[in-house]
């Protein structure tokens, strides 16, 4: 009897064994699809957070901050020019061919964020450079068109407004004579496009602050969105910067506003 309930208890033994390891990688597979579900949701709730300073740029963007603010400090400036104040797309604006005759300097720094909440060894900022930027040439008209960094850089909405906010405040203090023009934030496309949302909800705020420091609101995303709510393809170049057309479009938005013709 005992050669015979042999086989038969080595095969139990084998199918219990069999059994266990299979429960033992089903529970395994659900760990680790809820460890995956658990970190894309984690991951996907951080830019959502807007949590406040990035890490400090890198050090060729630091640099050709520091080299611009240089170069803004040499250059030699008409009485009560017309200071365009922003990012690349400003630095990429070439005021004498879209200006030729008015007294238009371009204080635009590639990467440039508004300045407020940065990191220590973050030397960015428009609020960090107004003495070499706007002050000293007392300035009769400043375009302001900064912010698509930060946004870029993950800072929260009600951060950039208090940044900008200060922006405003010491603009009015230190040079109550020139007129302000509050530009908007551009429409983003194709890799940028993510921006989209959060640039349309910072306008929304922009307007609010143009008419609470008594600014003009030059609404250029309306002049540059398409059907699709993001940047005409024919203005751009990459999705966020302007080519020839999108500056062509800002300067006619900007002739008005200066009594240009």
């Amino acid at each position: 009897m005992q050669s015979q309930r042999s086989p038969t208890n080595r095969r139990r033994r084998l199918f219990a064994s069999l059994l266990l390891i299979t429960l033992a990688h089903g529970q395994l597979r659900a760990s680790v699809a809820a460890s995956a579900d658990s970190l894309q949701t984690n991951t996907v709730s951080v830019p959502a957070a807007g949590l406040g300073a990035a890490a400090a740029p890198p050090a060729s963007v630091r640099q050709h901050w520091a080299d611009r603010v240089r170069l803004f400090a040499a250059q030699s400036v008409p009485a009560h020019p017309v200071v365009l104040l922003g990012d690349s797309l400003t630095e990429g604006f070439d005021v004498a061919r879209y200006f030729p005759g008015h007294p238009v300097v371009n204080r635009g720094i590639s990467s440039d964020v508004i300045g407020n909440g940065l990191a220590s060894d973050d030397n960015r900022g428009v609020l960090r450079r107004l003495d070499g930027s706007v002050f000293p040439s007392q300035a009769r008209d400043v375009f302001i068109l900064i912010g698509v960094n930060d946004l870029g850089d993950r800072h929260a909405l009600d951060q950039m407004e208090l940044g900008y906010r200060e922006l405003m405040q010491r603009l009015r203090a230190a040079a109550p004579e020139a007129h302000l023009h509050v530009e908007s934030l551009l429409p983003a496309r194709g890799h940028y496009a993510r921006l989209n949302e959060n640039i349309r909800l910072f306008n929304e705020r922009l307007r609010l602050l143009a008419a609470e420091y008594h600014a003009e609101y030059l609404d250029l995303h309306a002049l540059l969105l398409d059907e699709q709510g993001e940047l005409k393809a024919e203005c751009s170049r990459d999705g966020l910067h302007l080519n020839e057309r999108g500056y062509q479009i800002w300067q006619a938005a900007i002739d008005p506003s200066m009594g240009w013709h």
